[in-house]
């Protein structure tokens, strides 16, 4: 026997193999307590006897003993073994239940699935033969329908040619009418525009006096308050004047005072730009349309 086929025959029978090596652990024991017996004096030979049979006895209780314990544990382990094996037998048999009902609730699905799909065809198959019959009855339908739509139009177009007859018969008297009556109208808007333009004319001409006549006075008001601020020049001559620009803001403060021409002397035009200063603010003016930020006034001593 191979040392590889002996220990296989350990891993498969180790119990067994277990059993057989205490067995002739045993044996190698008795025949070694016999050979120390044997060596004894002659003398003894009865007790020799009676010693090597009590210890044969002794050791044949306790092989029988650690036989039984070692059955025991073999038994314990084929009990397992067989509880194991039993336990893989219903998982086995639990399975193929399992797959048994996998693979049946598969096949039905399966056979539901061809139901639904031969059941699919033939929908589609009724549909396909009703969409054939309606698209038939639509052209049916169709031919129809065009045919009307042509008896429709060629009504249309006889009655249009009448209505549009009638209508630009309509049309000549009603432009004829209307045109007497443009006129007419006419007529009277062009006289009540004339009417209209003399009276504008005349109100602007009035407004336009009035404010020329404010315009005036608000110059006056402004040379006169220049004049109550003015220092004539101790060689003053008669006939000097200047005539002036004063630039305004909205409060009349006199924010620039420019001399255009002056006929006099440059002490002069020097006194009357400063009286043209301390007159700020100049007076307000008697009417706001006629204020004018930039006033242009002739200042003559005489005033």
């Amino acid at each position: 026997m191979s040392e590889q086929t002996l220990w296989q025959d350990i891993k498969q029978h180790p119990l067994a193999m277990a059993i057989s090596v205490a067995l002739h652990l045993i044996l190698l024991l008795v025949l070694v307590v016999s050979l120390n017996r044997v060596d004894r004096p002659a003398s003894s030979n009865k007790e020799v006897k009676k010693e090597t049979v009590q210890a044969v006895v002794v050791d044949a209780s306790v092989v029988d003993r650690e036989l039984k314990k070692l059955k025991r544990a073999e038994q314990s382990k084929k009990n397992k073994e067989l509880a194991r094996q039993k336990k893989l037998k219903a998982e086995a048999r639990k399975a193929r239940e399992k797959r048994r009902r996998e693979e049946k609730r598969l096949a039905d699905l399966k056979r539901k699935q061809k139901q639904q799909e031969k059941a699919a065809i033939a929908r589609q198959k009724k549909l396909e033969q009703q969409r054939k019959k309606k698209q038939q009855e639509l052209a049916k339908l169709k031919k129809q329908k065009d045919l009307l739509e042509k008896k429709r139009q060629a009504e249309q177009q006889r009655l249009a040619a009448i209505e549009e007859k009638r209508k630009a018969e309509e049309a000549a008297a009603l432009r004829k009418k209307q045109a007497a009556e443009a006129a007419a109208r006419q007529k009277r808007e062009m006289a009540e525009l004339q009417r209209r333009m003399a009276e504008e004319e005349k109100r602007q001409a009035e407004q336009n006096s009035r404010l020329n006549t404010l315009r005036a006075q608000y110059v006056k008001l402004i040379q006169q308050k220049v004049a109550r601020n003015w220092l004539p020049p101790a060689s003053m001559t008669k006939g000097w004047s200047c005539e002036v620009m004063v630039q305004q803001n909205i409060l009349g403060e006199v924010t620039q005072v420019k001399m255009l021409r002056c006929t006099g002397s440059a002490a002069f035009k020097s006194t009357v730009e400063r009286a043209v200063k301390k007159a700020s603010p100049l007076p307000p003016a008697p009417d706001a349309k006629v204020f004018e930020r930039r006033i242009q006034f002739i200042f003559d001593p005489k005033i």
